[in-house]
């Protein structure tokens, strides 16, 4: 009997893994009707996608003159796949995110591919894109989108048993999804070689490359047994009943070293609450809400304190340009003969009243009392400023002196109502109503 794969005049046994690769049999058979080595070029002019996606099976096998060319297998891939193949793109996708001699490792590369196969159809690849987010390969661990992918490929499936159920969990495991292999491979009553072929379906799409990192050289068995996944786009390859038992390297299974407490941690997520925590676990939701909270009225402070400067503002401006309004129609009033209420003939003294009760007065609707009162008192200091610096002679910038003072008084003024509001001297508006 030849070492490349069974045949059925021998059903007594079937080989070891350390005698044959389990895959390579069922691929000497498609390789069987495999094109020419040398007629990559034509059948890709000829857009000839199932003679691409032979050849690549055939480099893979290594049934045609010169063994097994990987080089070459990918290159057959990589055609059929810019013809629109999702198995060949999926096949492409698992060069880039395993590695090795034919290609360097490329996560960013092969999960790009990954996503293109899933969006054709191919079930292997959505599959593989799950356990990369429920592992936290390249992305970020998020148990949600995991979750998308593994409804998608179970579409894809035609699993047609509850979400949840013990059914969806088998038939998840069958496809490969790393989160149902760890629930069932840790049950205490699962057979050895069941436990075995499930790691090794989990392995094949995406969780070797969590475990195989405890291991000195690339995981050949996960990377063979991957690319044989491809080899169907829309659904599951049928297991394969074989030995798998481990070969002479470096163990990589889930049970040693870093890749046991990491296979942990993916079982810790899909794990019930346990009864004895219901304590800690509400303190922690408490700590989380009040966390929350409290962030959230930071920035409800910080959004309310600008918005009332800005108010404060305009209040200011709409000062100015009354008082100014109000200056120039005292002086022609006064000019004609008139007398103004309380300030008889004594024009300058309008501007500044103006101001106050159309430019400060109505920061009390969006500041706190405490705050429009420090906030006057930072003004008379700022005021005083600008008087002092007017009778130096060499900080006047303007010619009359009570106008550069009222002018430090406003600046002052909104200065200190801007660091106030930040500090919480801004009122909090009530939902549904303007500013108070």
């Amino acid at each position: 009997m030849s070492q490349k794969g069974p045949t059925q005049s021998s059903p007594e046994r079937t080989p070891s893994a350390s005698e044959q690769d389990p895959y390579e049999a069922d691929e000497a058979e498609l390789a069987e009707s495999a094109p020419d080595a040398d007629s990559l070029d034509a059948l890709r002019v000829q857009g000839d996608v199932p003679g691409l996606l032979a050849l690549a099976k055939a480099f893979r096998a290594g049934s045609l003159d010169g063994g097994r060319d990987l080089t070459r297998c990918l290159e057959a891939y990589r055609a059929a796949a810019e013809l629109g193949s999702a198995e060949a793109e999926y096949a492409v996708a698992l060069f880039y995110m395993n590695g090795g001699t034919v290609v360097p490792q490329d996560l960013k590369e092969g999960t790009m591919r990954l996503r293109s196969a899933a969006e054709k159809g191919s079930l292997p690849a959505k599959v593989y894109l799950g356990n990369l987010y429920e592992l936290g390969i390249h992305y970020k661990a998020d148990a949600e989108k995991a979750d998308v992918w593994y409804r998608n490929a179970g579409r894809g499936a035609k699993v047609e048993s509850e979400q949840g159920s013990p059914e969806w969990t088998r038939a998840l495991a069958d496809l490969g999804c790393a989160r149902q292999v760890l629930l069932l491979t840790r049950e205490p009553d699962i057979d050895e070689s069941e436990k075995a072929r499930l790691l090794a379906r989990a392995k094949a799409h995406g969780y070797g490359l969590r475990i195989r990192e405890d291991a000195t050289q690339g995981d050949r068995a996960t990377f063979v047994n991957a690319l044989a996944t491809a080899d169907s786009a829309t659904a599951t390859p049928p297991p394969v009943a074989v030995d798998l038992a481990p070969r002479a390297r470096k163990d990589t299974s889930p049970e040693t070293g870093k890749a046991k407490r990491r296979a942990e941690e993916a079982r810790a997520k899909t794990d019930p609450p346990k009864e004895a925590d219901p304590v800690a676990r509400a303190a922690a939701e408490k700590a989380e809400r009040a966390a929350k909270k409290k962030a959230d009225d930071r920035s409800a402070a910080r959004s309310a304190a600008l918005a009332a400067f800005g108010y404060a503002l305009l209040f200011a401006l709409a000062g100015v340009g009354a008082g100014y309004a109000a200056w120039l129609g005292a002086r022609e009033l006064v000019a004609h003969g008139h007398v103004l209420p309380l300030v008889g003939t004594k024009t300058k003294l309008v501007f500044p009243i103006v101001l106050g009760v159309v430019g400060v007065l109505p920061a009390w609707l969006v500041y706190r009392l405490g705050a429009v009162v420090k906030a006057l008192l930072l003004g008379a200091m700022g005021a005083g400023v600008g008087w002092v610096a007017w009778g130096t002679g060499q900080g006047a910038f303007h010619g009359d002196r009570p106008l550069q003072a009222l002018a430090f008084g406003l600046a002052g003024f909104l200065a200190g109502l801007l660091v106030l509001g930040l500090v919480g001297g801004a009122k909090l508006p009530r939902r549904g109503a303007g500013p108070r």
